[in-house]
């Protein structure tokens, strides 16, 4: 009989601010419910300057966890203090209201270590409602709930952690599309669970322009020159249709264009296969989207554009899969690349 190999060390970052009782659900379930040893596992909290006390609730009954505090509220980009002080070979990041439990540790390290990946994404459950947010939006293998996600230390490093640039939300896509890009491979498990403690609903108006500014960043940055025209024009489209329904979505199309020039200063484009993949097959940077579904209220999910997106999803079952499924961008691929970049 060989030696008995341990399990890889982990170190779950959970980012912090202002919710002090779901901090004290997250750490409980990671340190005493995740079948995981205990001695392969580090926890790091950065709290980004939280005003409850939830520093001090992790300093008096976590003495486990390894407490970082930001001197301020620096959105998503306080989990690369987390990763700067991390001793593990794979990060769970966590949001201070999700957590993974039981075997879904285990059972996204097999999956790595079986695929040969260096991300691995989940299903994410609402604690409040039926729906689960990876069910109102799919992610697919393009990009990933953040809320929930493992990700092995040298992509970290090689990529340099999270764009401080987008203070919150969007981050996953971004984050992927330079994943996919250093020929990284993402596997998605939609039958290991997350469980986010909320309920899954629209964003609020104020929400919303934030994703346009961010979406707009983003293909400023990362997408070559033609496919960054083509998603800022579709972005604009859609920020001036939705300003005829409601006044508050307006402020989409500065926030749009905003957003693509922050891109722009400090623009990195991805391989053309990547910026093409990311053209044609994200919802909101695609140019086959038609003006009359933008027009039903994409964003909600109880309006009649979530059968818009479902059956947009449901079209690419190689980039939105329901089994587990991986993907990596080879050096070079098909315009369809259902057989090229899936891997089961």
């Amino acid at each position: 009989m060989g030696p008995v190999t341990e399990p890889p060390m982990v170190t779950a970052a959970v980012l912090a601010y202002n919710r002090r009782e779901a901090v004290a659900v997250t750490l409980t379930k990671l340190l005493g419910s995740l079948e995981h040893p205990a001695h392969r596992l580090e926890v790091v909290v950065v709290d980004n300057a939280s005003t409850d006390g939830t520093a001090e609730m992790v300093r008096s009954r976590f003495l486990e966890a390894t407490l970082v505090r930001s001197p301020s509220n620096e959105g998503i980009g306080g989990w690369n203090r987390a990763f700067a002080v991390a001793s593990g070979d794979w990060l769970l990041v966590l949001d201070d209201d999700c957590y993974v439990e039981g075997d879904a540790l285990r059972r996204a390290l097999d999956a790595a270590r079986e695929q040969g990946a260096d991300m691995v994404s989940f299903r994410v459950e609402s604690s409040e409602t039926e729906l689960a947010f990876s069910d109102a939006y799919r992610t697919g293998l393009l990009a990933f709930w953040g809320c929930a996600v493992l990700i092995s230390r040298r992509a970290v490093e090689e990529l340099g952690g999270f764009d401080g640039g987008l203070f919150i939300w969007a981050h996953e896509l971004e984050f992927t599309m330079r994943f996919l890009d250093h020929g990284f491979r993402h596997v998605l498990l939609p039958d290991v669970a997350a469980v986010h403690m909320k309920a899954v609903g629209p964003p609020t108006v104020a929400g919303h322009n934030r994703n346009m500014h961010n979406w707009g960043y983003v293909a400023g940055k990362l997408l070559r020159p033609a496919d960054a025209a083509v998603a800022l024009v579709n972005l604009s489209v859609r920020s001036l249709l939705e300003g005829l329904l409601d006044r508050g979505h307006l402020k989409g199309l500065p926030a749009v264009l905003r957003g693509f020039r922050a891109g722009l200063r400090v623009r990195e484009p991805v391989r053309p296969q990547v910026s093409r993949l990311y053209r044609r097959h994200f919802l909101e940077f695609g140019s086959f989207v038609r003006i009359a579904m933008r027009v039903r209220g994409l964003g909600d999910p109880d309006s009649r554009g979530i059968d818009f997106r479902r059956r947009f999803w449901s079209e690419r079952p190689f980039l939105y899969p329901s089994a587990p499924a991986g993907l990596r961008v080879p050096a070079t691929m098909p315009d369809r690349p259902k057989h090229a970049i899936r891997e089961s």
